[in-house]
C-alpha cells in the first residue's frame, strides 16, 4: 500500500517535469533551428537522427504551440498520469483479489505437475490449506487456461480476467476511461489532429486510422476462416 501510495504522488510529478522540458518554448526553437539548417551541419546519419527525433518528440509535445495551449497541456498530461496509474492499480487490486479455487481433481484435469504446484502454493499462501488455487496473475492464469481441460473453469477465469477494472466497485475503472478519453481528445485537438488516435499513429509505420482498418480488415476474414 505504501508503494502505491508513493506511485499515486509522483506519476504526475513525473509527468509535470518532462513537461517542462518537452514544452519548454526556447528549448524547442534552437532544437527548430538546428533541424531547419542540418543540412549544413555535416551530422552523421546517427546525429540526424537524434535531432530530428527530439524535434518530433518536442513538436508532438506541443512545444510550437502559444503559451496558453501549452500550460493546458501541461495539466492534461499531469491528469493523465494520474488516471493512468488509477487505472493500473484499480487492475491490479482486482488482479489481487480475484481467487478460483480447484477443489477436488476433477477440477484440475489437463494441468501439468508445474501449474498445480503453482496452484497449490497459491492457495497456501491464501491460507487455502488442501486446495489449489488461479489467480489473475498472468503466471498462473495464463498456463491453466492453456491446459485446463475444464471448458466451464476456464471460461470463469477468462471473464475475470477481461473484467479487471469493470466491476462496478471501488476498483471499477469506466469513470478513469471515459475522462481518459475525453483528455485525449482535447490534447489531440490542440496539437491539431482530427482524433487522439490520428494523434497516436502520426508518428508510427501505419500513420493513420484508415490504414490500420485496412490491414486489420484484411486479415480478418482469413483469420476468421481459420
Amino acid at each position: 500500500d505504501a508503494l502505491l501510495e508513493i506511485e499515486r504522488d509522483t506519476s504526475p510529478r513525473v509527468a509535470a517535469h518532462w513537461s517542462k522540458i518537452r514544452l519548454n518554448a526556447a528549448l524547442f526553437a534552437r532544437i527548430d533551428q538546428l533541424q531547419h539548417k542540418r543540412d549544413a551541419l555535416k551530422l552523421t546519419p546517427e546525429q540526424a537522427r537524434v535531432l530530428e527525433r527530439y524535434h518530433t518528440t518536442h513538436r508532438r509535445n506541443g512545444a510550437a504551440l502559444d503559451e496558453k495551449s501549452r500550460a493546458r497541456l501541461a495539466e492534461i498530461t499531469e491528469r493523465l498520469a494520474t488516471l493512468g496509474t488509477t487505472f493500473s492499480q484499480n487492475v491490479l487490486a482486482d488482479e489481487q483479489s480475484y481467487v478460483l479455487t480447484l477443489k477436488t481433481e476433477d477440477e484440475l484435469a489437463g494441468l501439468p505437475d508445474f501449474v498445480r504446484e503453482a496452484a497449490r502454493a497459491a492457495a497456501e499462501e491464501r491460507g487455502i490449506k488442501g486446495k489449489h488455487a488461479i489467480t489473475l496473475q498472468r503466471s498462473s492464469v495464463e498456463p491453466f487456461l492453456q491446459f485446463s481441460s475444464r471448458r466451464d473453469l476456464r471460461e470463469k477465469a477468462f471473464r475475470a480476467w477481461q473484467s479487471r477494472g469493470d466491476n462496478n466497485d471501488k476498483s471499477d475503472n469506466k469513470a478513469a476511461i471515459a475522462e481518459t478519453v475525453r483528455l485525449r481528445a482535447e490534447r489531440a485537438k490542440l496539437l491539431g489532429y482530427k482524433t487522439f488516435a490520428h494523434y497516436r499513429l502520426d508518428d508510427a509505420m501505419a500513420k493513420t486510422p484508415e490504414n490500420v482498418r485496412g490491414l486489420l480488415e484484411k486479415v480478418w476474414a482469413p483469420a476468421r476462416k481459420r
